[in-house]
């Protein structure tokens, strides 16, 4: 799946998101399966923005992320270059997009992204992000406040415009 395609299913669901929030009460989910789907409710930013600067930090409360991350593969020899602690890639099970031309985490048959990610901490409630070496080694790899940007953990999509960085 492209990058552009993975982005574009992200708005869909930041749409989609948005007008069920503003319109639909809660609901009891009728399956266990549904009870199991990662659900997130925040996402912030901590650390420094811009290039030439180390990874900020991610947290993200929900429910559903289970009690580990999912295994990734190290990510340390891309396409972009060799790095040293780069993080991992983790199929589609956890990656993030950038609206600044960046996605880290994420791999297929074609190979992973160039920027990996690290996972900090990891419980069902709570999940702690860094990305790996090669964030801010190109000219638009890094984040800025006021990015929209999209997350997948598990099948549970959230996104929205980066802020709280200094």
């Amino acid at each position: 799946m492209s990058w552009t395609h993975r982005l574009a299913l992200a708005a869909t669901a930041l749409t989609l998101t948005a007008g069920l929030a503003a319109t639909a009460a809660p609901a009891q989910a009728s399956t266990a399966a549904a009870a199991a789907q990662p659900s997130i409710g925040s996402l912030s930013f901590s650390g420094t923005h811009g290039p030439g600067v180390g990874s900020p930090t991610i947290t993200v409360n929900g429910s559903g992320f289970g009690a580990t991350a999912p295994a990734g593969t190290n990510n340390n020899v891309t396409s972009c270059g060799t790095y040293t602690a780069n993080g991992n890639a983790y199929g589609n099970q956890l990656y993030f997009t950038d609206d600044n031309n960046f996605e880290a985490g994420y791999s297929d048959a074609g190979g992973a992204n160039c920027i990996g990610i690290t996972v900090v901490s990891w419980s069902s409630t709570q999940v702690v992000l860094r990305f790996g070496t090669a964030y801010g080694s190109f000219a638009h790899w890094y984040l800025s406040n006021g990015d929209g940007y999209a997350l997948s953990v598990g099948n549970g999509i959230f996104g929205g415009t980066v802020s709280g960085l200094s």
